[in-house]
């Protein structure tokens, strides 16, 4: 009867390693302009989406955009909207590499750093917005809530799988 208990025991144990979820932050999956782009013309804003929504607590959230001459084009401060972080940029005739480096508090509290850059061509004709497509793949809005009942099922899973251990457990003395 012990072997038993113990054989059910691990195969609980063992469902319940097999059914936990990857512990990953949020990535940023696109930005517009994209990451290497080369585009006409500045756009009047900078956009960053991420995997999962961001929270905005102080100034924990911001972008830098550097034109090719190490001055700082933008203006005001970083907007949050769930998982997009933007900023207004100004306008100006400056051409050539562009660095934007970004710092996003995710909603589980995790830190996300980078940078990446973009060129406008010689070609500059006016400050309006462009279209670029994306160099990340999009993901769906479902992303987060299947991860979410991944979680709720394995707390679900470990939390049976306690509560039968210790009533085995009490059972045998």
């Amino acid at each position: 009867m012990k072997m038993l208990k113990a054989v059910i025991a691990t195969f609980f144990v063992a469902l319940t390693l097999m059914a936990l979820p990857a512990s990953a932050h949020t990535v940023l999956i696109s930005a517009n302009p994209a990451a290497n782009a080369t585009i006409d013309a500045l756009p009047s804003t900078i956009s960053l989406t991420f995997a999962e929504e961001l929270i905005s607590i102080g100034g924990s959230n911001s972008i830098s955009v550097l034109d090719s001459s190490g001055t700082e084009i933008t203006t005001g401060g970083p907007e949050v909207a769930g998982a997009i972080l933007s900023i207004k940029i100004n306008t100006s005739e400056v051409t050539g590499l562009f660095k934007v480096n970004y710092r996003a508090v995710a909603a589980d509290g995790h830190v996300i750093n980078g940078e990446y850059e973009f060129t406008v061509s010689e070609k500059n004709i006016s400050a309006a917005d462009q279209n670029t497509p994306t160099l990340f793949a999009e993901t769906s809005g479902n992303q987060n809530k299947i991860s979410i009942y991944l979680i709720i099922s394995a707390t679900l899973v470990v939390g049976g799988g306690l509560i039968l251990i210790f009533i085995w457990k009490r059972q045998s003395k």
